[in-house]
């Protein structure tokens, strides 16, 4: 992982072989990242994508051990307990040009992978919530 920070502006390279969410939240840490949102492109050697459902709250996962292009990658930084935390939306698809999207739960760099993260000063904070099934941000 590659990162350089320019004003509220980080961007981040990922090289074959590392995870996505782990190098995300290595950059958030390098770069205080307390809230943000993202956007990146690129390559997975290996993704696991999910769907929440939310009759049975809980996601639901599909795992790719294929190369897949990164048509769209989107999220936010924001902060569980005081600890970063990464939340990534993510549009696959293989050789024959379908689309799968869904939650990122894994993601190994194929190729590469170019991120892009805008950054505010405030610290944005989620507030875990078993009974929705997922964590919500909380706002001030």
């Amino acid at each position: 992982m590659r990162s350089l920070r320019e004003g509220d502006i980080v961007v981040v390279t990922l090289g074959p072989g590392e995870e996505i969410l782990a190098s995300l939240l290595e950059a958030a840490a390098a770069h205080d990242i307390k809230g943000g949102m993202l956007s990146g492109l690129g390559s997975t050697s290996e993704v696991e994508i999910s769907f929440f459902d939310p009759q049975k709250k809980e996601y639901l996962p599909r795992v790719f051990k294929e190369p897949m292009e990164i048509g769209s990658m989107v999220g936010n930084f924001s902060r569980i307990e005081g600890e970063p935390h990464v939340h990534i939306h993510i549009t696959v698809s293989g050789p024959e040009l379908l689309a799968f999207t869904g939650h990122l739960s894994r993601g190994v760099v194929g190729t590469a992978c170019e991120v892009y993260i805008r950054t505010i000063p405030a610290a944005i904070e989620r507030i875990r919530d078993p009974e929705a099934g997922f964590n919500p941000l909380k706002l001030t």
